[in-house]
């Protein structure tokens, strides 16, 4: 269950070519894996609602993965910083951010936007 958020975990064997690991190593913000990641967490925060609690280890995957990849946002904004997300202009990069956020967000509140709501809306999930 939600393969694609731990699948963009360090020290998943399929780490490679997942997400985050792209956008670790190459500054690549592959927007295909973007999406299946999304996807995971849209699904999660439907799912965990029903639940009424997340679980331990669902919550540490999220943070973490929220806590490194808000770091490499950081980090292409610094000045001071080498790393930079290169295939995205800062209009796309802010509206993926967006999307990030709240999928994120949703898996530990349990709300989940209308895709209608955003100008970026995701290609795996039908508009509402």
């Amino acid at each position: 269950m939600y393969e694609q958020i731990f699948r963009n975990l360090p020290g998943n064997p399929d780490w490679q070519g997942s997400f985050y690991g792209r956008l670790t190593e190459y500054g690549d913000w592959n927007i295909v894996e973007f999406w299946k990641l999304h996807l995971d967490l849209v699904e999660a925060a439907r799912s965990e609602a029903h639940h009424g609690a997340v679980s331990r280890e669902l919550a540490l995957a999220v943070a973490t993965l929220y806590a490194k990849v808000s770091s490499l946002i950081l980090a292409h904004y610094n000045v001071n910083d080498v790393f930079l997300i290169n295939n995205l202009s800062p209009d796309q990069l802010l509206a993926f951010t967006e999307r990030f956020e709240h999928a994120m967000l949703g898996v530990f509140s349990g709300e989940v936007i209308a895709e209608s709501s955003y100008d970026l809306p995701s290609p795996l999930i039908a508009v509402s």
